[in-house]
C-alpha cells in the first residue's frame, strides 16, 4: 500500500507512505484512483509528503497525472511535508505553479481540522 486516506468533510488528505519511483509510481496512480474514484469529489485534495524521502520522474508524472484528475473535479491540490530535496525539485519543476505547498504547520494553520 503506498497511499492511505482521510477524508474530513470535504478535504481529503492522502499520506504517501513510502518513495514513489518507477517500480510504484503505477501502483500510486491505480491507488490514487480507486480512492478517488470511491468518494463524491472533495473541495480539497492534499498530499502528505511526511513519509517521502525520494520521488523520481515516474512518481512526479504519477503525482501529475493525480492532480489533473483532481483539478477537472474542480478540486485544489495541496502538498505539505516536504524535505529540502523534494521541495526544491518541486520549485525548480515548475510543480509549485500548479501545486500548492505547505510546511507542516502552513497546513495545519489553514487546514486546523486535520491533526496530522
Amino acid at each position: 500500500m503506498i497511499l492511505s486516506s482521510k477524508i474530513i468533510e470535504s478535504h481529503l488528505v492522502l499520506k504517501i507512505e513510502k518513495d514513489v519511483m518507477m517500480d510504484n509510481a503505477k501502483d500510486f496512480f491505480k491507488e490514487f484512483e480507486l480512492i478517488f474514484q470511491n468518494i463524491d469529489p472533495p473541495k480539497f485534495v492534499s498530499f502528505d509528503f511526511s513519509k517521502v524521502n525520494f520521488m523520481d520522474s515516474s512518481g512526479i508524472g504519477s503525482l501529475i497525472k493525480s492532480a489533473s484528475i483532481i483539478k477537472k473535479n474542480s478540486s485544489a491540490v495541496n502538498v505539505f511535508n516536504l524535505n529540502k530535496s523534494l521541495l526544491s525539485v518541486f520549485r525548480l519543476s515548475g510543480l509549485d505553479t500548479i501545486l500548492s505547498i505547505y510546511s507542516e504547520e502552513e497546513f495545519q494553520t489553514n487546514f486546523p481540522e486535520f491533526n496530522i
